[in-house]
């Protein structure tokens, strides 16, 4: 887990560092910088969004114009992970970041004040609808999550949330979770490395668990479906700071983002043909694989749950005060 001078590097990197790529205006002051603007005039600000399928609702509205009916102009820069996301909200580089629940967790318990005002993205409510899960190449004689005992598993981060909710859905299966030897593998070489048997099994997330049926293999497990209908993936945060000295503000880009993930849930062809307009997808591509399930309402039981998994296998060594974190 991170702590607070690594957190302050983070912040520095970020400030320093942050490129306005894929960026829909110019670069320009933040949200709180340009509070003088006025209230009737339209006002820009700075969101992270990594180049991936789930974000495709934030995309989408403001295609559709959803932000602009706020009266919000988004200056959209793509970064390399949680950690950049968090770091550019303490150093007021960004207004608004979607990221996962581990490194907004990690750096509320590390003291960090932030405010998570929507979810953004969940697993799926039922195995089939599950856009990240456990794979197997074609060559491979498991079957069922019961055969994974003793194997090697590809994750795309050491300690992570992959690798805590495989455990625990090992365990719930009655597999002996510690007899399990976990091993890095971004998602994109998770294909290739079931193939020429770097790991028996691999966390995969889309495009790769289409790539990986493509070629034969086949999904034996879904762990977030296993602990859970729709369990929780990705949320909008903002810093604390910015809640309590502009709540007019958080609450348009609250009311525009939870508009956008309506839309993106509402129509699946739409999030299809956006796909390939910021990510690496080709159109082919895009038609065919499993789409996320965009969702703003937050399952604080979900949560609970999540933060008990992640205590339990040392992903964090302590969990935020969710009463105090999350934006009402």
């Amino acid at each position: 887990m991170a702590n607070r001078s690594v957190v302050a590097r983070w912040a520095v990197i970020a400030a320093a560092g942050t490129m306005c790529t894929a960026a829909l205006a110019g670069c320009s002051p933040s949200g709180s910088e340009a509070e003088s603007a006025g209230s009737d005039e339209t006002r820009t600000i700075n969101v992270a969004v990594l180049p991936t399928s789930n974000m495709a609702a934030v995309y989408l509205g403001v295609q559709e114009g959803f932000f602009a009916d706020e009266g919000l102009e988004l200056n959209m820069t793509t970064v390399g992970g949680g950690a950049e996301m968090i770091a550019g909200l303490q150093a007021e580089s960004f207004d608004f970041v979607v990221a996962g629940y581990v490194p907004i967790f990690a750096a509320a318990a590390n003291g960090l004040p932030l405010a998570i005002i929507s979810a953004n993205d969940v697993g799926g409510a039922t195995p089939d609808e599950e856009w990240q899960a456990l794979v197997v190449g074609a060559d491979s004689s498991a079957q069922s999550a019961e055969d994974l005992e003793g194997a090697k598993i590809g994750v795309n981060a050491l300690k992570g949330v992959a690798e805590a909710t495989i455990r625990a859905s090992l365990q719930e299966q009655g597999v002996d979770d510690t007899t399990v030897q976990f091993v890095e593998i971004p998602f994109s070489e998770v294909p290739a490395a079931l193939s020429n048997g770097t790991v028996d099994a691999a966390f995969g997330s889309e495009p790769f668990i289409t790539t990986t049926l493509g070629d034969g293999g086949r999904i034996i497990d879904t762990p977030s479906f296993n602990l859970g209908e729709n369990f929780p993936n990705g949320a909008w945060a903002t810093s604390a700071q910015l809640a309590e000295r502009d709540p007019e503000l958080v609450d348009r880009f609250t009311a525009a983002i939870t508009e956008s993930l309506a839309y993106a849930a509402d129509n699946d062809d739409a999030v299809r043909a956006i796909l390939p307009t910021y990510t690496a997808l080709t159109p082919e591509l895009a038609a065919e694989i499993r789409l996320p399930i965009f969702r703003s309402e937050i399952d604080r039981e979900q949560l609970d749950t999540l933060t008990g998994i992640l205590t339990e296998f040392g992903v964090v060594d302590s969990v935020p005060d969710l009463d105090a974190l999350i934006r009402n």
